[in-house]
């Protein structure tokens, strides 16, 4: 948020306060102000309090109000516990809830929308970690795009990996765009999706060819 806009915390504009319940016994606190005279909006904004047991143990202030809170605490394979949030509507972070340790990526528009270089990112809607894989997949879209899953790495949720795979350009590579992809499952040799387009189909990539697609990506930067 910019400085100037800070005045919109002031109780006057507060507008609502919403609870999520998260598992782990943590829930998400949200209050949302906005300064508003008929049909004109001058500021708006919102204070996040992620709590354990009801005592906050972490805040923070997102710039955009897009994002639906995610309400699983994932356990990784390295032991550690974390929460996954957003403070922009680009880009995904991180907190270490046993720790307190966070990691926001927030990219600057440098990624390309389907080859074209017009500065747009990846909006991640929904988290889903494989602890056997170390792998996460990330459905989204780019903005006003079709939905896709990105596949990536999460061995270090504490050093995120911007690298990821897009299924949507693997299972549909001339379909321009036109169809969804959602996740439907991990597992124990890849990775389930469904595709909508004309009609609706079940695909699957191995781990393997996920490796391969992701050497491929990586020798063309």
């Amino acid at each position: 948020m910019y400085e100037k806009n800070s005045y919109v915390f002031d109780e006057q504009y507060f507008r609502e306060e919403k609870i999520t319940e998260l598992t782990d016994g943590f829930s998400l606190y949200e209050r949302t102000y906005i300064h508003q005279e008929e049909h004109a909006v001058y500021a708006r904004g919102a204070k996040s309090e992620l709590r354990k047991n009801g005592q906050c143990i972490y805040s923070y202030a997102p710039c955009d109000n897009h994002h639906v809170p995610y309400k699983e605490i994932i356990h990784h394979s390295n032991g550690h516990r974390y929460y996954p949030f957003h403070v922009n509507l680009y880009g995904i972070s991180y907190i270490d809830v046993d720790t307190l340790e966070v990691f926001n990526y927030v990219p600057r528009g440098y990624d390309n929308s389907y080859g074209m270089p017009n500065g747009e990112s990846f909006i991640v809607t929904t988290v889903f970690y494989d602890p056997a894989s170390d792998l996460v997949a990330y459905e989204g879209c780019y903005w006003a795009g079709p939905y896709d899953v990105m596949v990536g790495n999460l061995a270090d949720p504490m050093n995120f990996d911007p690298h990821l795979i897009s299924l949507n350009l693997i299972f549909d590579p001339e379909n321009e765009g036109c169809c969804d992809t959602d996740f439907i499952s991990w597992d124990k040799d890849g990775i389930t999706v469904k595709i909508i387009g004309d009609g609706t189909r079940t695909e699957k990539i191995s781990f393997e060819d996920l490796k391969k697609t992701a050497e491929t990506q990586h020798k063309r930067r």
